[in-house]
């Protein structure tokens, strides 16, 4: 936000630097413009900040790489830099790694601009800042999840889903166009197995329309338990995926019923994580053919070995080989998402592929990207990312055993409402909110942490009302709500902020301006815990209400702190929606 002071101190900054610099570099306003953020920091007036540091590393200034020639240098920018209203003064400030310019700003047009902003566009005002257009639009295809079918979806999966929610709500809200994938394991033998256990059992499709995760799961383990006894069993089982893969009608008839029983009790558990998916994808769309597609391309272009035991493998570095083609004949995954990547670039001419999966699989896409580029796709160079995430501990059960999301989901929501029939300041109103709140506490238990770390889950940690959880979030956007209702003035736009001069509403101003800044770093990383940091700051507009109050202020006062308190409830709730959480009316 504060589009406008940002651009003139680009400007200024770049006119300045004409001045100092030597040669034929250029500084375009543009250029300078994504480093000029917010400094929450001031403890006075709003300020902004430029890391000299940045300039530095972008070739923009033409000191040495010490601190004493970037201070030389900021003072030489500070010398002649002119100011105005908006700018009234700039001033040079060291600290043990970097030298900054700090521009000290308008009070009243800060508030001005971020305040009307927001109420001008509610629903998309980050759109308008030059931060986020800067960023040029892309076509982002985000795989996450990646369930088995005819499974319980188990926690596993749970990060996988959380992390690639937000992965695609980031990409999107930036502008790019976003194919939101979801990649089932939904092909092997094992759905030989799965036959044999209804077939067995005598199931039909009648008896598969309630409870039909439960009941195909319980057919495939004692399918599993009677091929662990009899070998003929676990025959029959490939010699019926066999002729799934030839296509007989019976057999491809009866994977096809699993499938779909399955998708829609899958999308019935995303619902309620607020999760969704453009396209659900399979690993039964890359049958054999496809592989052996993929096996002569990689034979043609001479990137395959083969071993002393038959295996024929593609040495993704001096030191590691991966295996295409078993001594059999058969392939694996990795050939598959070989045929999958190929298949994807065709459909959607990605920018970006992302893939959010933990970071045990980072051989796998190592070797799956090194094979792509290998193979001449130049879109393999820089389009492709594994996004990482590590393992979550203590995800189990009241009773210690490991759980399916749904029990977890369950077991969270009964906690919920135990608890909150207790509270004195949130008391739950309904299952429903029990059960928001809930989710809401699993999704930013899990966002708050750093990706790419392990972390041990805690019951207690995450369902409590005070400390950073998802119910401090929505207990914030209940209360900001709950103020516009019953405050007794009506929002109107474009009222006057001139009112708003109290140390506190500055510094709620200030912290509501950096939401853009935080967008854009949350994007480039890819992290949540950025956005989740953020918005726990955010949260501070509590400590606004006792000394900001609307209902005993005089007119034109009380719609200024109006104003305020329905741009930081509209930027709470942009930030928690991008989290994958559905902001609450009422608790």
């Amino acid at each position: 936000m504060a589009h406008k002071i940002r651009s003139l101190i680009s400007s200024k900054v770049s006119r300045a630097l004409e001045g100092v610099l030597s040669g034929t570099r250029e500084a375009k306003p543009s250029t300078v413009l994504p480093y000029i953020q917010v400094d929450p920091q001031a403890s006075q007036a709003p300020e902004f900040k430029l890391s000299l540091r940045d300039l530095q590393q972008r070739g923009l200034t033409n000191s040495a790489d010490r601190l004493k020639g970037l201070a030389t240098f900021g003072s030489s920018l500070v010398e002649t830099f002119e100011t105005d209203t908006l700018v009234p003064a700039v001033y040079l400030k060291q600290t043990k790694a970097d030298v900054r310019l700090n521009f000290k700003v308008s009070p009243s047009q800060l508030v001005s601009d971020v305040v009307d902003t927001i109420t001008d566009r509610p629903k998309d005002f980050w759109r308008t800042s030059g931060l986020v257009s800067l960023l040029p639009p892309q076509r982002v295809v985000v795989e996450y999840s990646s369930p088995n079918i005819a499974k319980p979806f188990h926690v596993g999966h749970l990060r996988s889903t959380i992390i690639g929610n937000f992965v695609g709500n980031i990409c999107s809200a930036v502008g790019h166009s976003v194919t939101r994938l979801n990649f089932l394991g939904d092909w092997g033998t094992q759905f030989g197995l799965l036959k044999y256990g209804c077939d067995t059992q005598g199931l039909t499709v009648a008896d598969l329309q309630e409870d039909a995760i439960t009941k195909l799961h319980q057919a495939y383990v004692y399918a599993n338990q009677r091929a662990a006894e009899d070998p003929k069993v676990a025959q029959t089982a490939r010699e019926t995926f066999t002729r799934m893969e030839e296509g007989e009608p019976a057999d491809l008839s009866a994977w096809e019923t699993y499938r779909e029983l399955s998708l829609i009790d899958l999308k019935r558990v995303y619902g309620r994580l607020n999760v969704s998916f453009d396209e659900y994808h399979g690993e039964s769309m890359y049958p054999q053919e496809a592989c052996r597609e993929v096996l002569q391309a990689m034979e043609n272009a001479g990137l395959l070995r083969t071993l002393s035991d038959g295996r024929k493998v593609y040495p993704v570095n001096p030191n590691q080989d991966v295996t295409i083609e078993k001594s059999d004949g058969s392939t694996l995954y990795i050939t598959r998402d070989v045929a999958a990547a190929l298949d994807r670039f065709n459909r959607y001419a990605f920018t970006r592929m992302i893939y959010v999966v933990e970071n045990g699989q980072s051989d796998h896409f190592t070797a799956l990207f090194s094979i792509l580029r290998a193979l001449g796709h130049r879109w393999a160079e820089d389009g492709l990312s594994h996004v990482k995430f590590g393992r979550v501990r203590g995800m189990s059960s009241r009773k210690g055993t490991a759980v399916a999301l749904e029990d977890l989901l369950d077991g969270a929501r009964h906690l919920m409402s135990e608890k909150q029939q207790t509270s004195k300041t949130t008391r739950v109103s309904s299952q429903a909110s029990a059960e928001e709140l809930a989710v809401s506490s699993v999704i930013v238990g899990d966002l708050k942490q750093r990706r790419q770390r392990d972390y041990e889950f805690s019951w207690g940690k995450a369902l409590q009302a005070s400390g950073d959880t998802g119910v401090k979030l929505q207990y914030t956007h209940c209360r900001l709500l709950s103020l516009e209702q019953h405050c007794g003035v009506a929002p109107r736009p474009r009222v006057s902020t001139a009112p708003l001069v109290e140390p506190q509403a500055l510094a709620l101003v200030t912290e509501i301006a950096r939401f853009d800044e935080v967008l854009v770093e949350a994007y480039h990383e890819l992290e949540a815990c950025v956005l989740v940091a953020y918005l726990f700051r955010l949260c501070a507009t509590n400590a606004a209400f006792k000394v900001l109050p609307i209902k005993s202020a005089p007119q034109e006062v009380a719609e200024a702190r109006l104003a305020l308190f329905l741009a930081a409830r509209h930027t709470l709730a942009a930030g928690m929606a991008l989290l994958g959480l559905r902001p609450m009316t009422r608790m």
